[in-house]
């Protein structure tokens, strides 16, 4: 049984595969808790954090496997200078390259080598990949959507903290008006389908490629969209579990 861990800007997720079988999900708010409810006995653990290296984390997981892969820029070169093939689809990362867009990267290219693809993700920040057939070319960041009303409320005087998922929670975002009536509806326009408008922007001007949505927001946005797109909520963490397997 292997152990993957994928550490966010805002929560994280810990998951246990059998080979490339997801058994089961957790999800943290604190990663410290990761240090009191982490069984042992791993063959493998792979950690991908995108915040400040934890020293004390990384020490606690490595008793707990026989083997523990930091998933970071650097063990990423080292692979792809003499490492396991799969590795080769990320020789073109840039300095400061999360590990969370790393893996989705990864992940896109091992499901679809040869494929030209538009990789979404939807977390802490909206992130967009271009992918052409196995080979990184760049990519974009905004704000995510929740940020977007966060920010919103702290750079104003007087618009209130206001949670998205309450809108989203009703149903299909084609229902939301693209003018606003009120202040719930105003925010909904400008962000949820400000998202969503984004998203189309970006399927116009690369109509050729594949789209892949992931992150916890893919489904609702992937419902609001015309055309075919793939929904992977889990690629982060089967890309880890590919890792755990070579």
């Amino acid at each position: 049984m292997n152990l993957v861990i994928d550490i966010g800007n805002t929560s994280c997720k810990v998951a246990s595969y059998e080979a490339l079988t997801l058994k089961s999900v957790q999800r943290f708010e604190d990663p410290s808790d990761l240090q009191a409810k982490t069984g042992s006995g791993y063959d493998t653990i792979v950690l991908a954090s995108v915040r400040n290296e934890d020293r004390s984390l990384r020490e606690h997981l490595r008793t707990r496997c026989r083997r523990f892969i930091d998933f970071n820029v650097d063990y990423v070169r080292e692979q792809v200078a003499g490492g396991p093939a799969i590795y080769k689809y990320l020789d073109n990362m840039p300095d400061g390259m999360g590990a969370d867009r790393m893996a989705a990267i990864l992940q896109a290219c091992i499901l679809m080598p040869e494929e030209d693809i538009l990789l979404f993700d939807f977390g802490t920040a909206t992130t967009v990949e271009f992918i052409d057939k196995g080979h990184y070319v760049g990519g974009a960041i905004s704000l995510g959507l929740n940020m977007r009303y966060r920010a919103l409320s702290h750079f104003t005087g007087k618009i209130p903290l206001c949670e998205p998922q309450t809108i989203l929670a009703k149903g299909d975002i084609n229902t939301i008006s693209e003018v606003g009536y009120d202040l719930d509806t105003a925010l909904a326009s400008g962000n949820i389908l400000g998202i969503k408008f984004e998203i189309e922007g970006y399927m116009r001007a690369h109509p050729h490629r594949i789209v892949i949505l992931t992150g916890g927001d893919a489904p609702v946005f992937a419902a609001g969209l015309k055309g075919k797109v793939f929904v992977m909520e889990n690629l982060v963490l089967d890309a880890l579990a590919q890792i755990a397997m070579v």
